[in-house]
């Protein structure tokens, strides 16, 4: 009987194992976090999604136990303002790659639990529409420009 036990929990640490659903096709690299001040609710990050399948990929969404939500924004210039809009989902092309960067997609990260400085990482989640998911480590970083992120309109296209 001991034997059919360790049997059927072997079998179950295997299995979950072998059945894993992690999103293999997808490489997440450069993940960062721009530093902001302890007081500011709202942080950007950035990171590269390549596709490596020959199938499209779609960004559905996107958690860390860190954020209280994280939502992906398109900055785009309309009437010579900056704005932001957020975007339901995001295609990732067979094959090709799309870059979180500012001035373009990005993520937004709402309510930090602590406040985040230079050298903290936070985990990330990234979920696709298939039920695929990839975890990644992104890295605060300090901003190097003097672009303003967090001054934008925001648009909400639901």
């Amino acid at each position: 009987m001991h034997n059919i036990k360790l049997f059927l929990i072997l079998f179950f640490f295997v299995s979950n194992s072998l059945f894993a659903d992690e999103n293999k096709s997808i490489h997440i690299s450069n993940a960062w976090i721009s530093e902001a001040p302890p007081n500011v609710y709202i942080l950007a990050a950035y990171a590269e999604l390549k596709n490596t399948s020959t199938e499209t990929q779609t960004l559905v969404s996107i958690t860390s136990p860190l954020f209280s939500m994280i939502e992906i924004h398109l900055s785009k210039i309309i009437d010579e303002t900056a704005k932001m809009e957020k975007q339901k989902s995001l295609i990732i092309p067979a094959n090709d790659s799309v870059e979180f960067a500012p001035g373009a997609y990005h993520l937004m990260l709402f309510s930090p639990e602590t406040p985040m400085k230079a050298g903290d990482t936070a985990p990330m989640t990234f979920i696709f529409a298939d039920g695929s998911s990839k975890t990644i480590e992104a890295v605060v970083k300090k901003r190097n420009n003097h672009s303003h992120d967090h001054n934008h309109d925001h648009k909400n296209n639901h």
